[in-house]
């Protein structure tokens, strides 16, 4: 019956079955030809593999890199200053596993061996990090830690959505917490959900704003990408089931 369902493009699932998370889900992790080494060793889990982004940018390849960022639809031209988000854009519309997730190569979740079948009996939509909080509010800490202009710029595309522009104005200005490294793992219905959202904003935000001549700075499509994910699923709260992990750092 398996092979049977296989040839004809369906899934045949029985209700005892294990899920086997090499198969059904994979987290990638991201990594570029700039990553400062690390001291610290990691062992890769079976459910995870990696990608290699920036790679439109560069000739050198990453011995242990399975993907590639500039394959496929993509937007690896824009690494420098997407970072991470062209990873994130590419497994949107490139990888095919039911659950896909995004982590760097220094930041891992925190994951018990068996999270993926209790993702699946508790109904979960979607992992993101533990929450960060910071002083006095989002809007107020972006703005006085980046450009202020990047800041209004994503507000003033956002006012161009009624249905969201209110919660968001309030969710910004009134609460301190987001979910910090653009690291998720999510149901690939919902991660669809998600980008469709998110990109279109990102894009034009960085069409009015351009280059900013700082290098840190100019990576504000993804400082902004952490404050839009948080607050996407905040305004969605009725409608996916998100829980948080742990997330580690190695040095």
């Amino acid at each position: 019956m398996g092979r049977y369902f296989k040839n004809i493009g369906r899934n045949f699932s029985r209700l005892s079955d294990k899920c086997d998370p090499q198969t059904n889900c994979c987290i990638y992790v991201v990594k570029s030809v700039y990553d400062k080494q690390t001291t610290e060793s990691y062992d890769e889990k079976k459910w995870e593999r990696y990608i290699q982004v920036g790679c439109t940018l560069t000739d050198e390849r990453l011995a242990e890199c399975t993907e590639y960022d500039n394959i496929g639809d993509n937007i690896s031209n824009l690494n420098r200053q997407f970072c991470e988000l062209t990873g994130l854009y590419w497994i949107w519309k490139n990888s095919k596993e039911d659950i896909v997730g995004l982590e760097h190569y220094r930041r891992h979740f925190t994951l018990e061996d068996d999270w993926f079948d209790k993702m699946l009996e508790r109904n979960i939509d979607v992992i993101l990090p533990v929450l960060l909080y910071v002083h006095p509010s989002i809007a107020e800490n972006y703005r006085g830690r980046h450009e202020k202009k990047v800041w209004d710029a994503m507000m003033s595309v956002l006012r161009r959505q009624p249905e969201v522009y209110d919660s968001a104005m309030d969710f910004f200005e009134n609460t301190g917490c987001y979910s910090p490294c653009n690291m998720i793992i999510a149901r690939r219905d919902v991660l669809n959900d998600l980008c469709e959202w998110l990109f279109p904003i990102v894009f034009e935000v960085a069409g009015r704003i351009g280059q900013i001549d700082n290098i840190y700075q100019n990576r504000y499509p993804g400082f902004l990408s952490e404050r839009l994910i948080t607050f996407f699923f905040y305004h969605n709260a009725n409608k996916y089931k998100v829980v948080y992990a742990d997330k580690n750092f190695s040095q």
